[in-house]
Formats: C-alpha cells, structure tokens, sequence
C-alpha cells in the first residue's frame, strides 16, 4: 500500500461521504488505527478507516473473471467507493503488495481477527502499552494483536512484571524505546491459573476485577474534568495499577528484593 495510502486510508469525512452516496460503502470501510493511536488501558480512538478489500474478495464476490469484468462489477455494486479509488488506478495496477486485483490489500491469514475483540500492542513504545479493543479496528504493521478478551493477561502483560522481562530481551531504539513485536511477545512466560485451587482462583478474579476498574478510569471524561477531578482520577489510576502489579509479583513468586528492582526500573 506504500505510496497509495491516501486511496486506501481514509478520514471520517471521507468514510461519511462515501456512505451518504452508498449505504452499502459501509461494509467495505473500517475503522483503522495506527501505532501512535494505541494507549495503555485506554480504548483507542481514531479518525483513520481502511478501504478493505482483502486478497480474494473480488473473485469470491464476483465469481471468476477478468479485471475489467471485475471492476465493472465493482462500480456497480459499491459505485461510492469505486468511484473514490478510480483515479488510483494506474498507480494501483503497479502495486507490488496487491492482492488478485490492483484495489485488493495484499494477502493476509487473518484478517477476521481483527474483527474479534483483542488487545492489541504498539510496536515501539518506552513501556507496555497494552490496551483492550472490541470495535473491530483493523490496525497497521506498526502494531501486534491478541485476538482474546482475556483482561487476566491484560493486567499481565501491563504489569512491571512482564515489561521487566520485555526490556530485557527487545531490541532497543533511541531514546528509551523497546520493540513490542511478537519475536519478543511470544517470550513472555505467561502465569497460568491452576482454577482448582481457590487462592489462584481469587488472584485471578481480583486481577481481572482491577483491569476492569483500569479500563473504566481511562476512559475520557464525557465533560472536560476539573483539575482536583482528574488528579483524583490519576490517583485511582496509580492506586489501581499497583495493587495490580503487587498481586501479579506475588503470582510469579518475586521476592521483596526482586519487587524493588522492579519499582527501581519503572517509573
């Protein structure tokens, strides 16, 4: 998509327009993130949508045919959006990541999953910014995704705990950035629960319980905060997040020792 993304990346206006003249634009447009849109514990919010048409869409709509055949289908089915990506066309056709034909994204295993909810991971960031995300974003190759709704393993991998261990292995950036990307994330030693025993299973319900209060206290206000408001926001927010991190070092086994070399390296 390099070089086209203003054919294929649009703004609200743009996705709002092209719905007004086709109702049906709606099911090709979706909502799109960037890296830099993915905060921690905060629901991410963007202005970005993704004209997507997957590798393999048109045939699998159209049944087999040739591209002009294709693209007369095309504008008569989804006229607003054929009628968008036209003048794209010349420098579409010489796309070296299309799909079967020149207005397809190139091939990708799964794009469903990002239609499931999932926490979804910026891939340069100071410290772990995992964040939870149900809308159905699709999101660029600047980002990871999880396709759980897991908040157990959101409250851990937000955890000092974890980004302890991801420092220690990612490569790092200038100016205190690590890599977030799945080399390293796939290395994290994850906790399992054994449900069985009642004290895991009420560390882990607590967790969940702390990760669920964390989303709620990112979210933005719906009327502009007064000062003493958000610092008591923040507050929670630092409160929260410790007794998260507390229950997560006593899930792994750390010694009060090994606690304060955690809190020493992350502020």
């Amino acid at each position: 998509m390099t070089g086209l993304n203003e054919a294929f990346v649009i703004d609200a206006a743009t996705r709002e327009r092209l719905i007004a003249q086709d109702p049906k634009s709606a099911e090709i447009v979706k909502p799109f993130l960037l890296g830099r849109d993915v905060k921690r514990y905060r629901s991410p919010v963007s202005g970005r949508y993704l004209i997507l048409f997957p590798k393999g869409w048109t045939s699998k709509k159209f049944g087999s045919t040739d591209e002009e055949g294709a693209w007369k289908r095309l504008e008569s089915d989804y006229p607003a959006i054929a009628g968008h990506l036209r003048p794209f066309a010349d420098r579409g056709g010489k796309r070296c990541d299309r799909g079967e034909f020149w207005w397809e994204l190139r091939e990708c295993a799964y794009y469903e999953e990002f239609e499931k909810p999932k926490i979804i991971i910026p891939a340069i960031v100071q410290k772990g910014s995992y964040a939870f995300e149900a809308e159905g974003f699709y999101s660029n190759d600047k980002t990871t995704i999880i396709a759980m709704d897991d908040l157990y393993l959101l409250g851990l991998l937000n955890s000092k705990v974890t980004d302890f261990f991801i420092h220690a292995i990612a490569s790092t950036k200038q100016g205190g950035y690590y890599e977030y990307k799945p080399m390293y994330l796939v290395q994290i030693p994850i906790r399992a629960i054994d449900f069985a025993v009642p004290e895991e299973k009420e560390r882990h319900d607590r967790i969940v319980a702390l990760v669920e209060r964390m989303l709620r206290l990112h979210q933005e206000p719906p009327e502009p905060a007064s000062p003493e408001e958000n610092e008591n926001r923040l507050r929670k927010i630092a409160a929260t997040d410790a007794e998260i991190d507390s229950l997560v070092s006593n899930l792994y086994g750390l010694t009060a020792e090994e606690i304060c070399i955690l809190a020493e390296n992350r502020s």
